[in-house]
């Protein structure tokens, strides 16, 4: 959701005891969108003393026109152990239109049971301002995955499943996905 485009400068610093920042400008010059600088910065941290553990936030600030801001935030935590990878999110879009904030929070769990097998499960969900449209809803969505790697090839599906999109009652959808591939 951010600003984009010529003259933007982005940097990233090297990892100081785990903790790596990165940020970005975007000055008004040539930006789609943009009505006004554009900046946002993330830190991830993985600390040193918990294995496995990684943790980040981010946030951005877009003035889209006059008196209009958009700002997006988000925080995450990840732990991964022994075979299982566990994964939480939580992201917010304050928009200054009444009829634009988004909250949502997702989580997701892989397991590993060998070198050749992985299966996960997520869960995602959104809850819209009720100003978007009347009977705003919350989009739910569901995901089932596995894969199988046996030598250069890979075998993989998923199942998903997205209940109220884009916060309309009944408007639901299911898909899946299988993959074949080879690596020569």
């Amino acid at each position: 959701g951010g600003g984009g485009g010529t003259n933007m400068f982005i940097y990233t610093s090297p990892s100081f005891s785990g903790a790596t920042l990165t940020v970005a400008y975007q000055n008004d010059g040539g930006a789609a969108g943009v009505a006004e600088s554009y900046d946002d910065f993330a830190i991830k941290y993985v600390p040193e003393m918990v294995e496995g553990l990684t943790l980040g936030y981010g946030q951005g600030d877009k003035n889209i026109s006059v008196d209009v801001d958009d700002k997006k935030s988000t925080g995450y935590v990840k732990y991964a152990v022994g075979g299982f990878t566990l994964g939480y999110q939580m992201s917010e879009s304050d928009h200054d239109t009444k009829t634009s904030g988004l909250d949502s929070h997702a989580y997701g769990v892989t397991y590993a049971v060998n070198d050749d097998i992985s299966v996960g499960y997520s869960y995602h969900e959104v809850d819209m301002d009720s100003g978007r449209s009347t009977g705003t809803f919350t989009q739910e969505s569901t995901g089932i995955s596995a894969s199988y790697t046996m030598g250069g090839m890979t075998l993989a599906g998923a199942i998903n499943e997205t209940d109220n999109m884009r916060g309309v009652d009944s408007n639901d959808f299911e898909s899946y996905e299988f993959n074949l591939s080879f690596a020569f």
